[in-house]
């Protein structure tokens, strides 16, 4: 893959990584659409990580950098993350990585993605403070 390159239209398998992680249920996640459904992108890495460049109008209420990510299995079983990077209300990155740091080949199908969406920290203090 090309890093470097000029923004550009998100390809079919790209859109579909977005759609998939939409899926899930979280603060912003509709905002993230609309902000996601005009947005160009540039590969930034040889594992096809994306620098996402939205409409400038927009925010998703976001509570978490990451709001919602995704892993699915590769072709040699090794599992595949996909993390949504929201700075601001603002989606900037898509990050892709191979659990054993070797570089993403290929990507699986969106449909093969489970989504994780972890719960947001507790407002108080460490549970252990006592």
């Amino acid at each position: 893959m090309q890093t470097g390159q000029q923004f550009r239209e998100p390809s079919v398998a790209e859109r579909s990584l977005f759609n998939r992680l939409l899926e899930a249920d979280f603060p912003g996640n509709v905002e993230l659409g609309a902000l996601l459904e005009t947005a160009l992108v540039r590969t930034i890495d040889e594992d096809g990580s994306l620098e996402i460049q939205s409409a400038p109008e927009g925010a998703a209420p976001v509570i978490k950098r990451i709001p919602v990510e995704a892993e699915a299995a590769s072709d040699d079983g090794v599992i595949v993350h996909v993390l949504l990077h929201v700075v601001d209300g603002r989606p900037i990155e898509l990050e892709l990585y191979r659990e054993d740091g070797k570089r993403v080949e290929r990507i699986p199908p969106a449909s093969a993605f489970e989504l994780v969406v972890l719960p947001p920290a507790p407002e108080t203090g460490w549970a252990g403070n006592t």
